[in-house]
């Protein structure tokens, strides 16, 4: 695709365009997240009993606790989405780091979404991008629309139940960097995460930037 040229921003001046970035504890790097009300399919799978997104854990623990401090920001960044100088903002957001995690909450709005995302994954060439997803449609179009992701943009399909396995559509399969993420109770579907077992921290594990099924144990 074509990367559009950007304007240099300092972090400050990122910050006021694009809101902040959150660093958690777990992760080897900073992430990015959206309101959960602002979930297109999965607004839609937490309205049904035994789906993943029923129970979603961005609705609960932490992001409970400190909703008056989390939400708002959430929806700053949902609203700069569309600033023109969204791109430019967290590019110097990643600046040089070497990993980065989109929606530890939230999705996807749309293709315009995953292209903007798609920028500045070519804009960081040197920063691996794991983004999960159950918009499965906004993918399909990005592919038939640009025909690959970036190399270093991962794009994991998301479970939309426990134990049942993601199935990548006819249309996605064979195309590079598309994988799963699988969700299970006691046997993993795939590579098992391993931060349960270790303090519930990524340590030295990047499993989620390759392009190996992850399974995750419900939480």
């Amino acid at each position: 695709m074509r990367v559009i040229p950007i304007h240099v921003l300092n972090k400050t001046q990122a910050s006021s365009v694009a809101g902040s970035v959150t660093t958690t504890s777990k992760m080897p790097c900073k992430s990015y997240s959206l309101p959960t009300v602002a979930c297109i399919t999965g607004y839609k799978m937490s309205k049904i009993a035994g789906s993943i997104c029923s129970t979603c854990y961005a609705n609960k623990g932490n992001y409970v606790q400190y909703a008056n401090n989390i939400e708002p920001a959430q929806h700053a960044r949902l609203d700069s989405l569309h600033d023109e100088l969204w791109v430019s903002a967290m590019v110097a957001h990643i600046g040089r780091d070497s990993y980065f995690r989109w929606h530890d909450s939230g999705d996807l709005q749309g293709l315009w979404h995953l292209e903007k995302i798609a920028q500045v994954a070519e804009l960081t060439p040197d920063c691996m991008h794991w983004l999960p997803t159950r918009e499965y449609s906004m993918v399909k179009q990005y592919i038939a629309k640009h025909g690959a992701l970036p190399k270093n943009l991962i794009v994991r399909l998301s479970a939309m139940y426990v134990d049942k396995q993601v199935t990548i559509p006819a249309s996605l399969q064979g195309i590079a960097n598309v994988t799963v993420s699988n969700v299970h109770t006691v046997t993993a579907i795939g590579h098992e995460c391993n931060s349960p077992k270790q303090g519930n921290k990524c340590l030295d594990c990047r499993m989620c930037w390759s392009t190996k099924p992850v399974s995750y144990k419900i939480h």
